[in-house]
């Protein structure tokens, strides 16, 4: 017989789904099909070197094609397997770029799955990160800062003068409009420069980790149980306690283990896997899943022998492109405060503007400089509501980031950042948009006093005899 509840999960499980498919169409649609995708020096090189050498498993033992030091075998044999089918075609060439896209925001959505177990912000983040490849991201930012008015404008004329009650939302709005018209985004370099495939190749076997050590935690792990409270909802003939699965889950942990291998041979951003899989499960035991924390010995084992292989085959010492490309100064700090708090580096500007006299106070810059502040702190504050997911895809997205900010800069180093900072996003829009309702929502009123003793009820009689 079938459940009720069960069925209607489902059913919201597969609309999320469906969601997040539709969003992946414009990635296919907006596919590379110049001739010119294939007229890139690297690109050029890169092919040339593949045809030369036709042994495609040799560059597991040694450099990539470009001989600039670096272990990217499977990332490589991604262009193998287009040489082989595609020739000199660029049409096929961009087919798979797109589908590296479309994979990754389906994985994704199943990283979110298995994260949150929520259909709504699973399918939120995948979207809005799908909608960033081809730019439709931009078209939210003014129905999201009308949104932010409106909450402040409703709640004013209910509130008056209780600013506390309609400030907060347009404020957490404004700042996650910001975030999702984020600055910092990849633009269309995963689509349409090949190189940038590395990226997109190592954030498909990242994702599929992190996904698959999620469901195994989640699957399997024992759940931490809180003593009831008065203020909690009552018990329904729905209700389900949380129970972890007879199946031990073992193969998706293993899964978890070979698809961070598979990373570390695609790309070397992929040496930040171990740390987001430990924020992982610091997520999921903030969420009273009792993780196993004797994987992150296996996830930090990998990366060791990651370190240890790679100083055997590549050659010693930094390439000529890695010194060209290494930075330090300024560049690194604008670069992380990028991820950190975006406002910090536009406070140089801001001074330089106070500094040009008070006619600058007639102009709308040092405001919407302070209103950007304000909107950012108080947007963090707020987000105590959804502490745990909010702090989770700010995080890992800081710490997938962190190496890159070290040398300069490329769109698709911002690729698997992103992806994961999308969960902060959603969460941003979803405390925006309670608050909002708590602003438009009339104001309570406190109930009249009740008569001593209430109307209709029996009047007490006190004796001193108990058992009268």
């Amino acid at each position: 017989m079938a459940v009720p509840g069960h069925n209607r999960r489902v059913k919201r499980w597969f609309g999320a789904l469906i969601a997040v498919v539709i969003a992946c169409v414009p990635i296919v649609l907006q596919r590379a099909v110049s001739s010119d995708l294939l007229q890139d020096t690297d690109t050029k090189v890169l092919l040339a070197t593949i045809r030369q050498r036709n042994a495609p498993l040799s560059w597991f033992t040694g450099d990539w094609p470009l001989q600039n030091h670096f272990y990217r075998p499977m990332s490589t044999l991604s262009f193998e397997l287009d040489n082989r089918l595609y020739g000199s075609n660029a049409v096929g060439y961009g087919w798979t770029n797109a589908l590296l896209c479309v994979a990754c925001v389906l994985l994704l959505f199943w990283f979110l799955r298995e994260l949150t177990d929520r259909p709504a912000i699973s399918a939120l983040g995948a979207v809005l990160f799908a909608i960033q490849h081809v730019g439709f991201d931009r078209f939210l930012d003014g129905p999201i800062t009308a949104l932010a008015i409106l909450a402040a404008l409703i709640g004013a004329v209910r509130y008056r003068f209780k600013v506390v009650m309609w400030q907060p939302p347009a404020l957490v709005l404004l700042y996650a409009a910001e975030e999702v018209c984020s600055p910092i985004g990849f633009g269309d370099k995963t689509i349409a420069w090949l190189p940038g495939r590395t990226a997109t190749v190592m954030t498909v076997f990242a994702l599929i980790a992190m996904a698959a050590y999620a469901r195994y935690e989640r699957l399997s792990a024992q759940r931490i149980e809180l003593e009831p409270k008065a203020t909690d909802a009552p018990a329904t003939r729905m209700t389900r306690a949380a129970v972890p699965s007879h199946r031990s889950g073992l193969p998706w942990a293993i899964l978890s283990l070979g698809a961070l291998a598979l990373a570390l041979a695609s790309y070397e951003q992929a040496v930040m896997l171990p740390a987001v899989l430990l924020a992982v499960a610091v997520t999921l035991r903030c969420e009273r899943f009792r993780v196993r924390w004797g994987w992150q010995i296996g996830f930090w084992g990998l990366l060791v022998a990651y370190v240890f292989l790679r100083r055997e085959i590549i050659p010693a010492g930094v390439s000529h492109y890695q010194a060209q490309q290494l930075r330090s100064g300024p560049g690194v700090r604008i670069s992380l405060l990028a991820y950190l708090l975006p406002f910090a580096n536009g406070f140089s500007g801001f001074l330089a503007v106070m500094e040009s006299g008070p006619i600058m106070l007639m102009t709308s810059a040092p405001y919407m400089y302070l209103l950007n502040v304000t909107s950012t702190l108080t947007a963090f504050y707020q987000l105590r509501r959804r502490w745990i997911w909010a702090l989770a895809g700010y995080g890992m997205s800081i710490i997938a980031f962190l190496p890159m900010a070290w040398v300069k800069q490329f769109d698709h180093y911002n690729y698997w950042p992103m992806a994961l900072r999308s969960l902060f996003t959603v969460m941003l829009l979803v405390v925006g948009c309670d608050l909002a309702l708590s602003a438009w929502s009339p104001p309570t009123r406190q109930a009249p006093p009740r008569p001593d003793p209430a109307p209709g009820s029996l009047p007490r009689r006190y004796t001193s005899n108990p058992a009268s």
